[in-house]
């Protein structure tokens, strides 16, 4: 008596070698049409955190963002600090803080940035507090550029900016956009 393929183990062994290889050749072929998107996920796969005790807040950037400069202090508001992209240099993410916030959050993402361009704004929340984002297409010189802003005004009154700057049109803006809402995602602030 002859024996069967068909039968269920070696029915579900072969299943599953297809479909496996299946997914791989389309993952392959996804990888290498959207290459630019693969670039900006694999450069924001590993998170740090970035603590900022003086803001109250923990800000989680790619591993490669450092801390580039800090302004401000308790009596010249608001506290800001600067990280940057050192493999590019091309995005560039700023936390910038206040103790008491100057507007409501919606007003504080329409106040005029010095940009220019053209600028969407939208109301929302960020765990439980009120909540503004902005985002401006501009130009600095002859580069297009992309300003994506989350303004949050605490239960206390305490303020946060969260911008991403960034190219526009380039494989870069793909990563600014995953950093900028990686952060807003990861972004810690300590109840006061």
């Amino acid at each position: 008596k002859r024996q069967s393929l068909l039968r269920p183990g070696p029915l579900a062994l072969l299943s599953a070698l297809l479909a496996g290889g299946i997914g791989a050749v389309t993952q392959l072929a996804e990888t290498s049409s959207a290459e630019s998107a693969g670039q900006a996920a694999g450069a924001t796969d590993v998170w740090s955190p970035h603590p900022e005790p003086d803001m109250a807040a923990v800000v989680h950037l790619p591993r490669h963002y450092r801390a580039l400069d800090r302004t401000g202090s308790a009596t010249d508001q608001p506290r800001t600090v600067l990280y940057g992209d050192e493999r590019t240099g091309a995005i560039q993410v700023r936390l910038l803080f206040w103790d008491r916030a100057p507007a409501a959050p919606a007003d504080q993402a329409g106040k005029a940035q010095g940009t220019g361009g053209e600028t969407r704004y939208a109301r929302t929340s960020v765990q439980g507090h009120e909540a503004a984002l902005a985002d401006t297409a501009y130009r600095r010189g002859e580069t297009p550029r992309r300003l994506m802003r989350l303004v949050i005004r605490t239960d206390d009154d305490r303020m946060y900016e969260l911008r991403v700057d960034m190219p526009r049109g380039t494989p870069e803006e793909d990563e600014g956009i995953s950093v900028f809402e990686g952060a807003r995602e990861r972004l810690g602030i300590v109840k006061g």
